[in-house]
């Protein structure tokens, strides 16, 4: 958790600054013939603005404009889709657990970091505190009947932005001054522009996590520096706990509680083991309402399971208003996450509200549509994972059977974390202490 020095820190999207060798540093990737359809790029089927503003967009109007009207048309009608996932872990009793900020899938080169040098803490400086919530791939999707400058202001009031693309106009806390995972910001000015097409992008791998949301026919992004993109792109840490709890019997049963006022318009269960995976849609979940669903889940084959996730996930997000292929884009982005991974999680569909709430947004001009749709991910620890945790270390501490941290996976360290508290015994502990530190130097 040590501060690298401050050459080393990105300012406004410059790399690094003198001291520091350019050559080291993880650049864009090498040039690929690859670059993924979007709106205007040869290739592409849909109309850029087709069903934007719930309408499909309107014939241009061939009258000659006014002098007045070519001089300063004014604002285009502007439509705006974000999507992102949120990720979580709680132990078996609901309680949620620190230690998520590492990284299950790397970005790009080009995306800006607050710090290039410490993938270990995130790309941040350091961690002053354990992040509760990992905030993964928000997404800024516009459509435009034509050119137009958009500003986007995103706050933080409980996390702060440590990745981003394109450039920030600002962002804070300051390089170099992140004390409190609180009072993040950042603001963009782009150029929304249907005609820009995908020429501009940068280069990326079909594989690569990037590429998939770039399958959307809205309208490209261009910047004040050069070049382009499809979206918007942000990621970082968070310390707020969603009310929603997932516990644990001891009997077989997991029980789903919504602890807030407002509705979940949709929860799945998903369990993925090295035998096969499973799917439960438990539908909607009312304020203050629970379902018990029982542990594990019958498992099929991952391949009609994986099929059965995505259109079920699908669906889901298409109901808050996200566009098809902007639903797809998200499903295709997650799919090896979500769905691959191994291990029992929750993933359920944020209320509008607490986006707001946790991310207050402010576009300039403002959108006449606006969605949002962030998905809440909750990786359950179950008790009997949690005991042969315990059980492990009580048998390493003597010096018997290390344990290597990476066969605990992405959640080594809040998996860990979970064990030391029931650890009482201080051989016991303090080899539990050691193993958390080398989970924490993971990616």
């Amino acid at each position: 958790m040590t501060t690298p020095c401050s050459p080393c820190l990105v300012v406004m999207g410059l790399s690094l600054v003198a001291g520091c060798n350019r050559g080291e540093l993880p650049g864009p990737n090498p040039p690929d013939p690859f670059v993924a359809v979007g709106a205007g790029a040869p290739g592409s089927t849909r109309p850029a603005l087709a069903g934007a503003f719930g309408t499909e967009a309107a014939a241009p109007d061939a009258a000659v404009p006014d002098l007045a009207a070519a001089v300063d048309p004014g604002p285009a009608p502007l439509a705006v889709e974000e999507w992102g996932t949120f990720t979580s872990v709680q132990a078996a009793d609901g309680h949620t657990l620190g230690g998520v900020h590492h990284e299950d899938e790397a970005l790009p080169g080009f995306v800006l970091r607050r710090n290039w040098l410490d993938r270990n803490n995130y790309f941040f400086e350091a961690l002053p505190e354990e992040p509760l919530q990992q905030l993964e791939t928000p997404v800024l999707y516009f459509w435009s009947p034509r050119a137009q400058p958009v500003s986007v202001s995103i706050d933080f009031p409980e996390g702060v932005v440590g990745q981003w693309y394109p450039d920030a106009t600002a962002l804070r806390p300051a390089l170099g001054l992140l004390m409190a995972l609180e009072h993040g910001h950042m603001s963009w000015d782009v150029t929304v522009d249907p005609a820009a097409g995908a020429g501009g992008f940068a280069p990326v791998r079909p594989d690569e996590i990037w590429a998939p949301s770039r399958r959307v026919a809205s309208a490209p992004v261009r910047f004040a520096f050069g070049g382009s993109e499809q979206f918007i792109f942000y990621r970082g840490l968070g310390k707020f706990v969603a009310p929603v709890e997932v516990t644990h019997d001891g009997q077989g049963a997991m029980l789903v509680t919504n602890r807030s006022l407002d509705e979940l318009a949709a929860v799945f269960v998903l369990q993925v083991t090295d035998k096969g995976g499973a799917v439960q849609a438990l539908g909607a979940l009312p304020a203050g309402g629970q379902r018990e669903v029982g542990v594990p889940l019958a498992l099929g084959p991952l391949d009609g399971y994986t099929a059965d996730a995505r259109r079920s996930l699908k669906a889901a997000l298409v109901a808050t208003g996200l566009h098809d292929d902007v639903a797809q884009a998200m499903v295709d982005t997650w799919t090896r996450s979500w769905f691959g991974n191994q291990g029992l999680r929750v993933l359920y569909l944020a209320p509008r509200s607490w986006t707001d709430s946790w991310l207050p947004t402010t576009i300039t001009p403002a959108p006449e549509r606006f969605v949002r749709t962030l998905v809440g991910r909750i990786e359950s620890l179950p008790p009997d994972e949690e005991g042969d945790l315990v059980a492990r270390i009580r048998a390493a501490a003597p010096g018997n059977m290390p344990i290597d941290p990476a066969t605990l996976g992405r959640f080594a360290e809040p998996r860990i974390r979970r064990a030391l508290e029931g650890l009482l015994d201080a051989k016991e502990r303090a080899y539990a202490e050691a193993l958390l530190e080398a989970a924490h130097a993971m990616p």
